[in-house]
């Protein structure tokens, strides 16, 4: 099983352009007309309901994606307790991909579906439900909780989680979150279902995040309730303290650009020392010294200019933008002295400058600057991202 790796759901969701009884160059079996009644759905189907139909109404003049079924005999191999409510015929199919449109065409009158039958997608209980739950993770009103049902439906067929994970190509953090869904109390996960539409409700972030909590699975519904407000009022303080930072930062920032931007004020000029007269031998009598000479006239402005000041950081007051230096430029001293002024303290890097400085082939020196730079919640939605992010790339 590790390693065989397919995709059900791209096999049945190409347009129809296969003429029936040609097989495919990937040695796929041919799509066939099927009539509509003989199309039954899969009774492991992860999805509770099928929702609105409306979508799909034009299925009755056109069927732009096959579907992809298997016989009866080869799902009742996997569960024979299914014959009863099956209830299939000789010339029947079961649908693994495609109970959507199969539904919608039986609502709308359409009398035959193209149908792909492989029986391979019934190898194992696993291929067949994960052959269904790929064609539903890609919709997305797709309900959280029937896909941690499903996921934890796979994760049942092998011996431990972790071979699960190697075989399926999910992580074990990933199988975790769609786990925690499902310790939370019906009640809660009604509002994890009525977020997901749309609705008010418990975003599925938060929804995992309680879920993690330890012991949570063995709590009352007034108890994870409780402990859902501890959590939603500790995002809240967050969320101010973050703001806070945010305009410290700012304010930090603007405080030397402004000193930067102030003309300096002109330092007195100093009067001249008087000139040491050179060295004589000593005169049989006194010698009255000579008188001083006059004061050089201080420089003039014009003659020399001062040179033009830069901010020694990139600040949000810049007019332009600048790259930013490798190294802080050190201004050079000048011959005049500058007037005291206050000790500006150093600006806090900002969440770009703390993500610009990071090896990102460091993963953990990475992970430490994004729990820096982003919110619990924030962070747990990047992971969520890069792990879907992977199961759709295939990496």
């Amino acid at each position: 099983m590790a390693g065989r790796r397919v995709s059900f759901a791209s096999m049945a969701a190409d347009p129809v352009v296969d003429a029936p009884g040609v097989e495919g160059a990937t040695n796929t079996p041919a799509a066939r007309w099927i009539p509509t009644a003989s199309c039954l759905p899969n009774p492991r189907n992860p999805r509770d309901e099928l929702g609105d139909l409306s979508d799909l109404a034009s299925i009755k003049d056109r069927q732009l994606q096959s579907c992809l079924a298997v016989t009866p005999e080869a799902y009742l191999r996997l569960w024979p307790e299914d014959r009863q409510k099956l209830g299939a015929g000789p010339e029947d199919v079961i649908v693994v991909n495609g109970n959507r449109r199969r539904a919608a065409a039986e609502l709308y009158g359409r009398e035959q579906l193209l149908v792909v039958v492989d029986d391979s997608v019934a190898e194992s209980k696993a291929t067949l439900l994960r052959a269904a739950l790929d064609e539903n993770m890609a919709r997305k009103d797709f309900d959280p909780i029937e896909e941690a049902n499903a996921v934890l439906l796979i994760v049942a067929q092998y011996p431990t989680a972790k071979e699960a994970a190697e075989a399926e190509g999910w992580s074990q953090s990933w199988i975790s979150h769609r786990k925690n869904l499902l310790k939370l109390h019906p009640d809660l996960q009604r509002q994890v279902r009525a977020k997901a539409r749309g609705e008010e409700g418990v975003s599925i972030n938060v929804a995992r995040r309680l879920g993690s909590v330890k012991g949570i699975d063995a709590m009352s519904l007034a108890e994870q309730a409780a402990e859902l407000e501890q959590l939603l009022q500790a995002d809240a303080e967050a969320v101010v303290a973050r703001r806070a930072a945010k305009q410290q930062a700012k304010a930090a920032a603007a405080a030397p650009k402004a000193t930067v931007d102030a003309p300096a004020p002109q330092p007195a000029a100093a009067p001249a020392p008087a000139p040491v007269p050179a060295a004589q031998p000593a005169p049989a009598t006194p010698r009255p010294e000579p008188a001083p000479e006059p004061a050089p006239a201080p420089r003039s402005s014009a003659a020399s200019p001062e040179p033009a000041q830069r901010p020694d950081r990139f600040s949000a007051e810049n007019s332009e933008s600048v790259p930013m230096p490798e190294q802080r430029v050190v201004a050079t001293p000048s011959d005049d002295p500058a007037p005291a002024s206050p000790v500006t303290p150093a600006t806090p890097a900002s969440s770009e400058e703390e993500l610009g400085a990071v090896d990102w082939h460091n993963v953990e020196e990475l992970a430490d600057a994004i729990c820096r730079t982003l919110s619990a919640d924030e962070a747990y939605r990047l992971a969520d991202a890069l792990a879907n992010r992977l199961l759709t790339t295939g990496a």
